[in-house]
């Protein structure tokens, strides 16, 4: 009994430890949720200089402003109310909202930045002031290779090589026509190579231009329906992507949607559906139009919907997380009533911002009831918004590798110059290099492409599925960005392909990938058949003869008969009962088969004597 007592005490403080620590953890996450209120931009700076022209929606307002605000306390403590912890969970269900969001719109911050100075980098022109490029020292490099290590000697004797190849071919083998050609393929490679090796400001550079000239003017055409300069199209493309990964995810998760309507009930103010809008096909178009363009539409019915991305938004971005204006921004907004803005706010004095009745829903959400659907979006939101990071990720490091192997393969320039002179595994090897020196320099093109259309296709998506609620479209929206990614080698290697041949649209990685696993796959084949154990032979059967297995019902042979006992060796005779070895069977007539065995109940016939030839016959 006293051991039943000391157990269920031990159980208790156990229990009692396991809240204690848990309300102790609680405590330091909501301490540490407080402090980056104060903290300035860090990503700012920390991070690059944008690439995108300042006066879009991207970099107007500090990426720290986009944080989740709440306005509840954890616990309450009173004289005659006692405490009231009923705040606790919904504290730590917004605290990891607020965790998995900052870190969603930080990766899609810096995603955007990734791209914007993929697209504005040329590594070989630099920033178009003279030696800003990286052209300048890769060209005095490969005069070097050409003027002292692979040069003018190894070329005269490919060119000696080439001639005896070719009187070969001519006069002995009579071959005119292929010999013509074959020199002549190799005269053209050799003017290529020495064009690349002794002119490459005239021969590369222009080109590296006039493929981002070329990716702007794709990004800006399908952006904007007309070729604008390089800033326009950046522009729209990285404010169509801030919507999308930032802006918009911000505005469901701080005021519980992109749209919000109302009604009056009772002489009270309740929230409804915001779709249906109107009775019909047209009148729904039509007031989603205007919903999306204007701050507050009236809607059949006594609806009264409201833009909070458009209403909202500005006023509370303008100040910092958790300051005394956002504070009050949010006051007032609780309560429905402009008096309570602060001072700075201009809508305060021109009233361009009214707020009513209507206007209080939108603040239910940084309550305590909205904690826990904060946290499910935030998880959505972070999973649709994998996709697009890894697709642009993916494109803009593309981009960027491109540019640094298009170097690479530049400084090959002597080598294929000297080997591409020569016929057949020289030729092709020239092929090969300008091949992939022209996919990298094409690549950038693709991939801006290939970016411009899945910009189009999403911008179809939202408009398409406007009528369906934000949720819809972000959802459609991130599958399509999912299955790009999927599919973007395949979409670029069949694009370079097309365009810069077929050594362009194959990449090395994926080449070396394969051959590792398929050296490992042979490799473990290899293991299995060295650990396969060999059948063991057996007297009576033939090499080749499969030993058909023992039947359960079998009785073992009993020792002593011709059947090798584990461990000995079969070549050796085995011992009888009595001791004396065991004769070996004799051996089969030509004709016999050697697997039948003898048969135990009849004695051999005997071998009649040699007749006596003196001996008459009886």
């Amino acid at each position: 009994m006293s051991r039943h007592a000391a157990r269920l005490v031990r159980l208790a403080g156990s229990r009692r430890r396991t809240i204690v620590l848990a309300l102790l953890g609680a405590l330091a996450l909501l301490a540490l949720a407080g402090p980056p209120a104060l903290a300035s931009d860090v990503y700012g700076n920390i991070g690059p200089a944008s690439q995108i022209p300042a006066g879009g929606l991207f970099g107007r307002y500090p990426l720290t402003n986009y944080q989740l605000d709440q306005y509840f306390p954890a616990i309450k403590v009173g004289v005659f109310s006692g405490v009231d912890t009923s705040g606790l969970l919904p504290m730590i269900a917004y605290f990891i909202a607020q965790v998995i969001w900052l870190i969603t719109a930080f990766i899609s911050n810096a995603v955007i930045t990734l791209f914007a100075f993929a697209f504005s980098l040329d590594l070989v022109n630099g920033n178009g002031t003279p030696g800003s490029g990286a052209l300048a020292p890769v060209s005095q490099a490969i005069q070097n290779i050409y003027q002292h290590t692979f040069g003018q000697p190894w070329l005269i004797a490919a060119v000696a090589l080439v001639s005896m190849w070719a009187m070969w071919k001519a006069l002995v083998q009579r071959r005119y026509t292929e010999t013509a050609g074959t020199l002549a393929l190799s005269l053209l490679y050799c003017l290529l190579a020495l064009a690349i090796v002794t002119q490459p400001q005239r021969t590369i550079a222009p080109a590296s231009k006039y493929a981002n000239e070329l990716s702007t003017a794709l990004l800006s055409a399908t952006s904007q329906g007309s070729l604008t300069s390089e800033a326009a199209a950046k522009q729209a493309a990285g404010n169509q992507l801030f919507s999308l990964l930032i802006s918009q995810p911000w505005t469901v998760l701080e005021f519980g949607g992109i749209e919000h309507c109302t009604t009056q009930a009772a002489g009270k103010t309740v929230s409804v559906p915001v779709r249906p809008l109107g009775g019909n096909a047209g009148e729904e178009a039509a007031l989603a139009g205007r919903l999306e363009s204007s701050t507050e539409v009236k809607a059949p019915g006594g609806k009264t919907c409201i833009n909070n991305e458009l209403k909202y938004a500005p006023h509370f971005l303008a100040y910092p997380f958790q300051s005394k204006e956002r504070n009050q921004e949010y006051e007032a907004l609780e309560h429905g009533d402009s008096s309570k803005l602060p001072e700075s706010d201009p809508g305060k004095h021109d009233g361009s911002y009214p707020l009513g009745p209507a206007d209080e829903p939108a603040a239910e959400a940084a309550g305590k009831g909205g904690q826990y659907q904060r946290l499910l979006l935030s998880i959505l939101i972070a999973l649709g918004s994998l996709g697009a990071w890894l697709l642009l990720g993916a494109l803009a490091v593309g981009v960027l590798i491109a540019g640094v192997f298009l170097l690479m393969w530049l400084c090959f320039a002597p080598f294929a110059l000297v080997i591409g002179v020569i016929p057949g595994r020289g030729h092709e090897f020239f092929r090969g290099w300008l091949s992939r020196l022209a996919g990298y320099l094409l690549r950038k093109v693709v991939y801006a492409a290939i970016l411009a259309v899945v910009l189009a296709v999403c911008r179809a998506l939202d408009d398409a599925t406007s009528n369906l609620g934000w949720l819809m479209a972000f959802g459609l929206q991130a599958l399509f960005l999912w299955a790009v990614f999927l599919q973007r080698e395949r979409i670029a290697g069949d694009l370079l392909a097309a365009t810069a041949g077929g050594n362009a649209g194959r990449d090395g990685v994926g080449r070396l990938q394969t051959l590792y696993y398929t050296t490992r796959l042979a490799r473990m084949a290899g293991l299995h058949r060295h650990h396969t154990p060999p059948a063991a032979p057996t007297r009576g059967h033939g090499p080749e003869e499969a030993v058909p297995p023992p039947t359960p019902a079998e009785e073992p042979p009993p020792r002593g008969s011709d059947v090798p006992e584990p461990g000995e060796h079969t070549g050796e005779p085995i011992a009888s009962s009595e001791g004396g070895p065991v004769p070996e069977p004799p051996e089969p007539e030509p004709g016999e088969d050697a697997g039948e065995p003898l048969a135990s109940s009849e004695a051999p016939p005997p071998i009649p004597d040699d007749p006596d030839p003196d001996e008459e016959p009886s």
